[in-house]
């Protein structure tokens, strides 16, 4: 676990109802305690937006944020770079899969880590997916990251 990870992440009361409020809107207690618990794990204060909360089929489910994942990889100082999405021909303005190389020092030498992400996979749907829509490559260009970034 990175430094970053080990510090004492203190959240103020007022935060904490802001957090609530905003943040981690519909929040039960136990679901803001248990986000709250998962952002000190991570080292990472709640309203730096680090880490999401989020809800999928009415359970809390955290995200990590592309941030947060490309900010661990520069932590490791094995990160040699990071290519843009690349996206096929499209026939309706939606991209059908994006892929993203990463590049990793592996015993000194600059390694690419290729991963591809499909939309038929990631996309959320339509109740949750208006970034989607308004934004698709952005929104599926990071989840092909997140996965190479994972590799």
């Amino acid at each position: 676990m990175s430094e970053t990870a080990l510090a004492t992440i203190v959240v103020s009361d007022d935060q904490r109802e802001l957090v609530k409020r905003t943040i981690a809107q519909g929040a039960s207690d136990e679901e803001l305690r248990l986000f709250l618990y998962d952002c000190q794990r991570n080292g990472v204060h709640p309203l730096d937006r680090m880490l999401h909360f989020t809800k999928r089929g009415g359970r809390y489910t955290p995200i990590t944020s592309i941030d947060l994942m490309r900010t661990r990889g520069a932590e490791t100082g094995e990160c040699a770079g990071i290519d843009d999405a690349v996206f096929p021909p499209e026939d309706d303005g939606l991209p059908k899969w994006a892929s993203v190389t990463v590049y990793r020092l592996v015993q000194g030498q600059r390694c690419p880590f290729k991963a591809t992400a499909r939309w038929s996979e990631y996309y959320p749907g339509d109740q949750g997916g208006h970034m989607w829509r308004k934004m698709p490559h952005t929104m599926l260009g990071k989840c092909a990251e997140a996965l190479a970034l994972r590799k």
